[in-house]
């Protein structure tokens, strides 16, 4: 599971999930604003129906399945380095979003995935009297 918690400042603390080679499984890309959140996930090799996004409480899950190659009939793989079969990401949000305004786009391999804050989890400036 890949946790994004919030710590001192803006900083976003990662405990980062890996792959058996040491990579995580799927790529991502968190980019916080003071509106929303915006995932992007590489996952090439994919059609958007072979794509899953759960979200529930603070947790947001990401799955992919990514169809094997076969190796031509004439010829055999040299290096092969390209993931395939399921992969997923877990993260732990550090705030609440808006789940009913989320908005998932699935462009040339990339999932993006723009998670609107609550107004409850957005900062605000308290006035002194």
């Amino acid at each position: 599971m890949r946790l994004l918690e919030p710590t001192l400042g803006i900083a976003l603390r990662e405990a980062v999930s890996r792959s058996d080679g040491g990579f995580p499984s799927m790529l991502v890309d968190v980019l916080e604003s003071h509106d929303e959140l915006v995932v992007k996930a590489n996952v090439p090799g994919t059609t958007k129906e072979q794509l899953e996004i759960h979200y529930e409480k603070d947790i947001l899950t990401l799955k992919a399945e990514i169809p094997a190659e076969n190796a031509p009939e004439q010829g055999k793989f040299l290096l092969r380095e390209r993931t395939n079969g399921s992969v997923s990401r877990t993260f732990r949000l550090p705030f609440a979003i808006d789940a009913e305004r989320a908005v998932a786009e699935y462009q040339n391999g990339v999932l993006i995935l723009t998670l609107p804050k609550l107004e409850s989890a957005k900062p605000r400036q308290i006035e002194i009297h």
